[in-house]
């Protein structure tokens, strides 16, 4: 019987964090997965438990209010985005003067930001608006400053 229970709980697991994974709501598949790791009789289980919820509490910490005007350089381009709410544009002006402006909205639920058709991650830090490739390459990060 506890053979059967146990794997239930690691079949359910696994379902949960496929559904976690795939959905838009990130937090109440977590819940979720949070009382079955309770209800399991492992004492391991329950003790790693805190641990998992202040990870994930950290990520949702990100300001939920970014609007306003960020300035930054990307190489030798100079950006400028604008943000109301979700949405937004990305100008990026050439040192020639050619000009590139690309629709922006952001996903703060996962902290990714898609600038025309590329997905990248972005995090705040005070006035700062760091831009990373999925990757989080250091030489593809654009370090944006609000006006």
């Amino acid at each position: 019987m506890k053979i059967k229970t146990f794997t239930l709980s690691i079949a359910s697991l696994a379902i949960l964090s496929l559904l976690a994974a795939c959905g838009s709501k990130t937090q109440a598949p977590t819940q979720q997965s949070s009382t079955q790791q309770e209800s399991s009789s492992s004492a391991t289980t329950s003790a790693s438990q805190p641990q998992a919820s202040s990870s994930q509490d950290t990520a949702v910490a990100q300001p939920t209010n970014i609007d306003g005007t960020y300035t930054g350089k990307d190489e030798n381009d100079q950006i400028t985005l604008v943000v109301t709410g979700k949405t937004g544009t990305w100008t990026e002006v050439e040192p020639d003067g050619d000009k590139e402006i690309k629709q922006v909205s952001f996903e703060p639920e996962n902290q990714r930001v898609i600038i025309g058709d590329d997905v990248k991650i972005y995090t705040v830090n005070g006035n700062q608006m760091i831009i990373d490739d999925m990757d989080r390459e250091a030489s593809d990060r654009v370090v944006l400053t609000k006006q």
